[in-house]
């Protein structure tokens, strides 16, 4: 089993996520790692759009045995779930069979497909690819292999189309394949002015076997929804044009083109977008057209070039689908449309569809009867909230959006919009045993509403180790901005009293609350209690032992490192996994110039806090794409209890209430670090810069 530790993302490059992936090689070694304890998130090859298959220990599929079986006479094959359909089509197209349903790309894995329940342009007539398997076998959360199917075992086959992974890994299935006798596919191209037209060419071409339509979603007034419907049939080989006669069941090519690095942000404005529309709408031509095309870039374009995710730039995208059910559907469209275009949200790739009945028996499946429309949009500030606006509109209409594809939908719209959620979580709490989990699942509360949902508060402030003066000072400034705060330290009656005084001068919530840095065993307890959940977590405990003493007894200088650096870096470890779930908020935490080089006279306490430092900064790298932001704050001399009775020069010494506006402050510029006293930061360059052989004989 090959074991890759680091940060991953999916397609969309949004959210980024530390974890460990295991690629298990057989079904023994799955079963292998369900005994090993701790919970697990099936992966595919991380073709999904948000944090679907992210997670701290990710069971990487891939590596699962293949196990191909094609039966031509019943048109069914049997594979391994970590087959990729574009490996089955490469085997199965020469034999004259073809994918029953098919996305708009070949680079997932049977599993995935099952698992988020795929729909393609045929939907309105084929359904979804799990009206076409027949049989699956997967490893639930007991540790046994078992087989389900729409007849046996039904209610797990049920769960687990759609479920995200939740109710077990799934090995091998069987699906029943579409025959074909051409690879080719006859295309016709049809232009629509506006969003009316299109609805118009929908009800007129419902015959068609596949249809998808391109949207151009900054057009407006009469031109709103401008389109192009793209209709298809499978081509029979003897109607093919002489020149495709020689290989009619001819495979598509693997990708050619690659794009080689990250495009800037600007590469995809408004500006970009609208022209690659009008070049778009362009190409087609006045009316209609037809031709016939491979199934590679009729189905899959994009395949055809590598790392094209890249294009969006280091930020990422997000892919957003959503369906309104077809009574009233055109009206509930176009709103959802005319909001996009006011809000001038540029997608490149925005495509609408018809979808036949959903798969009623599955709770999570996406599709219902109705419109969907699909989003590729570039991570920003804004749109976060447009896409909150929209979750309501699609809420209120009966909707609902495409699990697979989500980066930021809230549980509260989860629970508004899947009817059958409560019946899936009862058949993920029996077959999953809460062995498997997902970002996607942790976020959401998709598996328990109860205990994997507790109320989140951005403004909510967590201050650990808040009897420090600094922290005091903070939290007297929060409480002064209307925060909600949790006062967290060892001495709980000074913190109750500090408590009182805030939420009385201030009418803020102020609770106290015991935490004790040493004792780690209690943190994740200690942070699952925490109601709600903070949006900032200020870790403002330390400790500054007297360094000669510290020399002199071993106890002295461990305490040092467990309080300043080991304490430190096993709370904020359950505050990063919250947050970076969460995709918001803050963490400060208050280190020390001291550890920016050590020096003979507190070399203890300045390795603790230069680890804490270099912590901070690794956490900070890890957080980015998630948008949380990490603060790192060295202080330099503040006058506080904890270096009463030290010499301290006045021009590098501050008060703790000039720390805590300056740490405030930079949290809300979003600043990387922050001096107190800006001339420290010079102070510690000369210091960190000078040659070992001057400073070693120096006397700082």
């Amino acid at each position: 089993m090959h074991i890759e530790h680091g940060r991953f993302s999916n397609w969309g490059n949004y959210p980024v996520r530390t974890g460990s992936s295991y690629a298990a090689e057989s079904v023994e070694e799955v079963k292998q790692l369900l005994r090993e304890g701790g919970t697990l998130t099936p992966r595919g090859n991380g073709r999904s759009y948000g944090d679907a298959s992210l997670g701290a220990r990710m069971l990487d599929g891939l590596a699962l045995p293949p196990d191909f079986h094609l039966d031509p006479v019943k048109g069914t094959v049997t594979c391994g779930a970590g087959m990729l359909l574009d490996e089955l089509l490469l085997r199965v197209v020469p034999e004259g069979f073809f994918l029953p349903v098919t996305p708009g790309t070949r680079l997932i894995t049977v599993g995935g497909a099952i698992a988020a329940d795929i729909h393609g342009k045929n939907h309105h007539c084929d359904g979804c690819f799990s009206a076409h398997v027949l049989e699956m076998r997967m490893v639930t959360g007991h540790g046994e292999e078992v087989s389900c199917s729409p007849t046996s075992n039904a209610e797990l086959f049920r769960a687990t189309v759609g479920g995200m992974g939740l109710t077990g890994v799934i090995t091998s299935a069987t699906i029943a394949l579409k025959r074909i006798s051409s690879a080719y596919i006859r295309q016709r191209s049809i232009k629509c002015r506006n969003l009316s037209e299109l609805f118009e060419r929908f009800v007129q071409h419902a015959d068609a076997t596949y249809s998808v339509a391109w949207i151009d979603l900054l057009a407006s007034g009469d031109r709103l929804g401008r389109s192009v419907l793209l209709l298809g049939e499978h081509e029979p080989a003897e109607r093919l044009p002489a020149k495709l006669r020689h290989d009619p069941l001819r495979v598509h090519s693997k990708a050619k083109l690659r794009v080689p690095f990250f495009f800037p942000a600007f590469a995809l404005s408004n500006l970009t977008v609208r022209m690659f529309n009008m070049l778009y709408y362009g190409k087609h031509g006045k009316g209609e057209q037809e031709s016939v095309v491979h199934y590679g870039p009729y189905f899959h374009p994009l395949d055809a070039v590598g790392d094209w995710n890249r294009i969006y730039g280091r930020r990422g995208f997000l892919q957003y689908q959503i369906v309104v059910p077809l009574e009233g559907g055109e009206a509930r469209m176009r709103a959802v449309i005319e909001e996009l275009s006011k809000a001038r949200v540029a997608s490149f790739l925005a495509v609408l569809k018809r979808f036949g009945p959903g798969n009623e028996m599955s709770p999570m499946s996406f599709p219902m009867e109705g419109f969907t429309l699909a989003l590729d949009i570039p991570c920003s500030k804004g749109v976060f909230a447009v896409l909150d606006r929209i979750d309501a509109m699609v809420a209120e209409a009966g909707g609902r959006i495409y699990l697979a594809k989500d980066a930021r939908m809230s549980g509260d719209t989860l629970r508004a919009t899947y009817a059958g959620l409560s019946d899936f979580q009862r058949t993920v709490a029996r077959e999953g045993q809460g062995r498997f989990t997902s970002a996607l699942a942790e976020r959401i509360a998709l598996r328990n509403n109860e205990m994997d949902n507790p109320r989140f508060d951005p403004k909510a402030v967590l201050v650990l180790g808040a009897t420090s003066d600094i922290a005091a000072a903070m939290a007297e400034q929060f409480a002064r901005e209307g925060h909600s705060l949790m006062l967290a330290g060892r001495d709980v009656d000074r913190l109750r009293t500090m408590a009182e005084n805030l939420g009385r001068a201030h009418g803020v919530v102020c609770v106290p609350m015991a935490f004790d840095a040493v004792k780690t065993e209690g943190h994740r307890a200690f942070y699952e209690s925490l109601d709600p959940r903070p949006g900032i977590v200020v870790c403002a405990f330390g400790d500054l032992p007297d360094q000669v003493k510290a020399q002199e007894d071993p106890e002295l200088a461990l305490r040092s490192i467990q309080v300043n650096y080991a304490g430190a870096v096993s709370i904020l470890e359950f505050a990063a996994a919250d947050l970076e779930a969460r995709n918001a908020g803050h963490i400060i935490g208050i280190s020390s110039v001291a550890g920016d080089r050590g020096r003979a006279s507190n070399y203890i306490y300045g390795s603790a806090k230069a680890g804490f430092t270099a912590y901070l900064s690794g956490l900070r790298h890890r957080l980015f794409k998630s948008g949380v932001q990490v603060l790192t704050v060295k202080p330099g001399f503040v006058r506080t209890r904890m270096t009463e009775g030290l010499p301290l020069p006045a021009p590098l010494t501050a008060t703790a209430e000039q720390a805590a506006a300056a740490i405030i402050k930079a949290m809300k510029q979003k600043r990387n670090t922050v001096y107190v006293l800006g001339r420290w930061r010079w102070v510690m360059a000369v210091v960190r810069n000078l040659p070992e052989f001057i400073f070693k004989r120096s006397k700082l």
